[in-house]
């Protein structure tokens, strides 16, 4: 597969563009084609898109009002190991699973957390930990 650059990822700003967030598309507009096996993209071309593409979201960050998510905190760092390994959370946190590569201990140290803020008994209490507030409200609909 080949990206081939449509635009000019750069773009001068107009002076009243300077620090305001630029649209989508404006900046950056990359096509994903298929690759001829004698044609591959270079490294460096794939690391200097990469790296304009991190430079975009740096500026567009700074005007993030925090929906959907907050992007103001610095546990990336903390995390980033974590990312080598796929996790899947699927089904009860409290049975067992049938693969190791899950953080369900994590999960039921949070909804124990929850439990204790609220005074629930240790044993009176089940849930998980979804993956977004849809899923929250559908389930909270399926057995309400």
């Amino acid at each position: 597969m080949e990206i081939q650059k449509e635009l000019d990822l750069t773009v001068v700003p107009t002076e009243g563009e300077i620090d305001a967030p630029s649209s989508p598309r404006k900046n950056l507009c990359l096509s994903v084609v298929e690759s001829d096996i004698k044609n591959e993209m270079s490294f460096q071309e794939l690391d200097m898109i990469l790296t304009q593409y991190l430079e975009t979201l740096s500026k567009r960050k700074k005007y993030h009002i925090g929906y959907p998510t907050n992007m103001y905190y610095e546990h990336h760092a903390t995390l980033a190991p974590l990312l080598q390994f796929h996790l899947n959370n699927f089904g009860d946190p409290f049975a067992p699973h049938p693969t190791d590569f899950h953080s369900k201990d994590f999960e039921m140290a949070v909804l124990d957390w929850f439990a204790q803020l609220w005074e629930i008994e240790k044993d009176e209490y089940w849930g998980y930990i979804t993956s977004g507030g849809t899923e929250a409200n559908l389930h909270g609909l399926l057995v309400g």
